[in-house]
């Protein structure tokens, strides 16, 4: 008896030390290391915004509090700093990378210039889900879905064929039987939404509402322009009183899962990831730092002051919802493909 006893302390004992081995063997590693969080966007949008808010409290929920720098690389729709983080940059836990959530779907779409599997990326937490907006001004005479239906050809505005706005516009056209016509090259969303207010467009998609809610709602509360469909798996509860495109749309089961399988990225609006090679314990370590930092009040206060919302979306969960798309029946692909013209 005298010998079991002992035995199961020894074992306790040994149990203890594998338990705090991997955090303290990862503060080992962070500790005096400095993190860079690229962001494949410019400086000042939505995701260098968030990105900036997630580097100035991170540290902290990281063993050994390493330094964390932001930086931009900008380029082919983020495309570029995506490949960079798969097949360049560190794989040791010391890089992660600021996503576009339709990077994670471009292989489907048959997308040049791809040199990344999305599913094998770490996907670290999503610090957003999103709903995409459409907001046309009074002056296009817009104003409800029954107008929009009436009018004889609507006129909306993007920045490349391939971008949100572009795709959401092809979905909603669709959806409603529109006659569409599409005019791209605008540079962000912001100078789109300014040639509707012109009066150049009739409005614009593809906006979402973390962007409607800190950048455009002016124009909305004084009258001017009006959100007039919300588009995404699920309405936003904040946008109650605004349709909500599987709500007023007939669509057949092939095109309800062609568009459910699109929107599958406003799940994951606002993502981080580690290269695909990190070893699994400072993947672990990461992904635990990212969800503290999310429930963490001084982030919080931040995200508040910044009018940034935070509905997190677990690195399981984002695995989970990828391993769902990548095994959608070829039909369905090939459906949305269409769908949104690409």
């Amino acid at each position: 008896m005298k010998k079991f006893k002992l035995l199961t302390a020894a074992l306790a004992t040994a149990g203890a030390v594998v338990a705090l081995g991997a955090p303290a063997q990862a503060a080992d590693f962070f500790r005096g290391k400095v993190v860079s969080i690229y962001v494949g966007s410019g400086a000042g949008g939505g995701f260098d915004t968030y990105a900036r808010a997630v580097g100035r409290h991170l540290s902290t929920h990281i063993p050994g509090n390493p330094s964390i720098k932001v930086q931009n690389r900008p380029g082919a729709g983020g495309r570029g700093n995506a490949n960079l983080l798969y097949n360049s940059d560190k794989q040791d836990g010391t890089v992660i990378g600021a996503l576009g959530p339709w990077l994670a779907l471009e292989p489907l779409w048959g997308q040049s210039g791809v040199k990344f599997d999305p599913p094998k990326f770490h996907w670290l937490i999503s610090m957003g889900r999103e709903v995409s907006t459409c907001v046309f001004f009074n002056k296009s005479g817009i104003t409800s879905v029954e107008a929009m239906k009436k009018k004889g050809s609507v006129v909306m505005g993007a920045s490349g064929p391939t971008s949100a706005m572009a795709s959401d516009a092809h979905l909603l056209a669709h959806a409603l039987g529109l006659k569409l016509k599409l005019i791209v090259g605008f540079k962000g969303s912001r100078r789109a939404f300014m040639a509707a207010e012109k009066g150049e467009l009739d409005g614009n998609c593809g906006l979402w509402y973390s962007s409607l809610q800190s950048r455009y709602m002016g124009s909305v509360n004084e009258g001017k322009a009006n959100v007039t469909m919300q588009l995404g798996l699920h309405p936003h509860p904040k946008l109650k009183n605004v349709p909500f495109l599987y709500d007023v749309a007939k669509l057949s089961k092939l095109d309800r899962s062609a568009m459910d399988l699109v929107f599958t990225q406003m799940e994951l609006a606002r993502p981080y990831v580690s290269p695909p090679k990190v070893p699994a314990d400072r993947v672990k370590v990461l992904r635990k730092a990212f969800m503290d930092l999310a429930k963490a009040p001084a982030f919080l206060k931040t995200a508040k002051q910044l009018k940034l919302d935070i509905d997190i979306v677990s690195g399981d969960e984002i695995q989970k919802l990828l391993a769902k798309a990548y095994a959608e029946p070829k039909e369905v692909v090939a459906r949305a493909r269409d769908l949104i013209k690409r």
